[in-house]
């Protein structure tokens, strides 16, 4: 009898524990923030004033997460209450870096009038790493009704490491350079650079040399850029052979006149928890043409790119993308006229990091310029990997 008295309170003990607030608070506030935004998203159209409340609510609920306070944002942006969406914004930017939150806050700014912290806010977005927020950025800015105060100097890193199963060898580039604009718009401007390339097979003098420059060069480098996607670079610089050979100068000049002109249609970003597959459509041009002293040689390279957005969670995108290639030469060296074909798939991590991973598998062919002997079959196929780091701070 009292065994089974003592059961009997121990059961009735436990199903009181589960059923007391403590027992079951994360769950019932979980449902209850639940019905809060069912009614909050119901009320945005025919009540404001009451979707406000509930997302005040259902923030003092969760001020951690950065959905919530960014939609509270818009509410208060929508009704003018400038200061109180700055708050929401700038607490959600603190939470969660993100160059979107940014571009809103700059606007908000804007709307205060607070012409110099967004114009600060819009020089720093124009370097951001999402067209779609460059372009907003310098749209704001050219229209003249913003004061820039973003420095005048530049930095940019860019480093390429891969490694290609057509040669069976890993290639390295990296690129550091300095500048400084010379004029408010930015149009014109010196720099000097720090530049190394090179291979994990060349050792002298033979084939496998002339697929990579193996030098370290350094100098000085002016820049124009009259309109956007263009640019022309003239620098004069000093290289250091890295490949052991008798039979030319360890120390050579280089000169290099450069003209670039790329551009693109990107596609757009949104930062949401969920993995979604978008399938944006994007594509991108890239060519150039120039001198190169130390080859005696001038070379000319396009490059066309389409692509899906075929992932997006988080920070993270997945893009799948095809590719095509056409190099040409004055002195119709055998591995400066090529065409090639690509299939890519490039994972970028985080979209504020500057960072890419891809793969591509290709398929080229030697254009027969009648130049120097082609040592090799005319067609051949590889498999690239490559990591990639581009910044410009």
């Amino acid at each position: 009898m009292t065994s089974s008295l003592y059961k009997a309170l121990l059961i009735s003990f436990i199903l009181t524990l589960a059923a007391s607030p403590s027992g079951r608070s994360q769950a019932g506030k979980d449902t209850c923030l639940s019905t809060i935004l069912t009614h909050a998203y119901s009320a945005l159209k025919q009540s404001p004033g009451e979707a406000e409340r509930l997302f005040e609510v259902a923030v003092s609920m969760y001020p951690s997460d950065v959905n919530l306070r960014r939609q509270l944002g818009f509410i208060y942006n929508s009704e003018k209450k400038y200061g109180l969406s700055l708050m929401q914004f700038a607490a959600s930017e603190m939470l969660r870096h993100s160059d979107t939150t940014k571009l809103q806050i700059a606007y908000i700014l804007l709307s205060m009038d607070r012409r110099d912290e967004a114009g600060q806010i819009l020089g720093e977005l124009r370097s951001s790493l999402l067209p779609d927020i460059r372009a907003s950025a310098s749209s704001q800015l050219s229209a003249g009704q913003v004061p820039e105060s973003e420095s005048l100097w530049w930095t940019r890193f860019y480093l390429a490491p891969y490694y290609d199963t057509r040669w069976s060898t890993s290639f390295f580039y990296a690129n550091l350079e300095q500048g400084l604009y010379l004029n408010d718009e930015r149009l014109f401007g010196g720099y000097g650079f720090l530049l190394a390339s090179g291979d994990s097979r060349s050792e002298g003098g033979l084939s496998p040399a002339i697929f990579s420059d193996n030098a370290l060069i350094a100098g000085l480098g002016v820049r124009l850029k009259p309109f956007r996607g263009f640019q022309i670079n003239i620098q004069e610089g000093a290289a250091l052979d890295l490949i052991t050979s008798d039979s030319k100068s360890k120390v050579l000049g280089d000169f290099r006149s450069v003209a670039v002109y790329s551009n693109g249609v990107y596609a757009p970003f949104s930062l949401h928890s969920d993995p979604r597959a978008p399938l944006y459509p994007w594509a991108d041009l890239y060519s150039s043409a120039g001198y190169y002293s130390r080859y005696k040689n001038s070379i000319a390279h396009l490059q066309g790119r389409a692509g899906l957005r075929f992932l997006e969670v988080s920070n993270t995108v997945l893009d799948l993308y095809v590719k095509g290639d056409l190099i040409l030469d004055a002195e119709k060296e055998f591995y400066n006229n090529l065409t090639e074909g690509a299939l890519g798939i490039r994972l970028t991590p985080h979209v504020q990091w500057g960072l890419y991973l891809a793969g591509e598998i290709n398929r080229g062919s030697y254009l027969d310029r009648s130049g120097t002997e082609n040592p090799y079959d005319t067609y051949y196929n590889g498999v690239r990997l490559f990591l990639i780091f581009d910044r410009t701070f």
